[in-house]
């Protein structure tokens, strides 16, 4: 059997990247809904909401950016924070957007028990074993 290199499928860092991949958009337009904002501070923001749990590069921030931008998801403007520094895109979430955002988070509210059931088990015990992470 050929083993994978850097732990491959036994390496948990391997999974959470997987699962981040999965969820950046999501989160990304969760900052967004809140309003405007740049990379950087998208970037902190996910480190704070998720408790530094999922927490993307600027290599898979900034291709989403683009992305929502492109089509209409998002508009970017270019703002400067202090006289003579370097200009700063600023992104706005637009109506499309939201609508996306609303979708989204439907979308993973009605997956995410199931997918929680299919992998822990037959009970549903999804609620009470979140709040004792949470708490922990």
């Amino acid at each position: 059997m050929k083993r994978m290199c850097c732990g491959g499928l036994t390496d948990q860092g391997y999974w959470k990247s997987l699962i981040n991949t999965g969820l950046t958009k999501l989160l990304v337009l969760k900052v967004l809904s809140k309003g405007p904002n740049h990379g950087y501070g998208i970037l902190k923001e996910l480190e704070s909401i998720t408790s530094g749990c999922c927490v993307p590069t600027f290599g898979t921030v900034y291709p989403i950016l683009k992305e929502l931008t492109r089509d209409g998801y998002a508009k970017v403007r270019e703002d400067r924070q202090l006289k003579g520094a370097q200009k700063r895109r600023v992104y706005t979430l637009t109506p499309l957007g939201f609508e996306a955002y609303r979708t989204a988070l439907e979308a993973w509210r009605s997956t995410i028990p199931y997918i929680y059931k299919a992998v822990e088990s037959d009970d549903l015990v999804f609620i009470e074993d979140i709040r004792a992470r949470l708490s922990g």
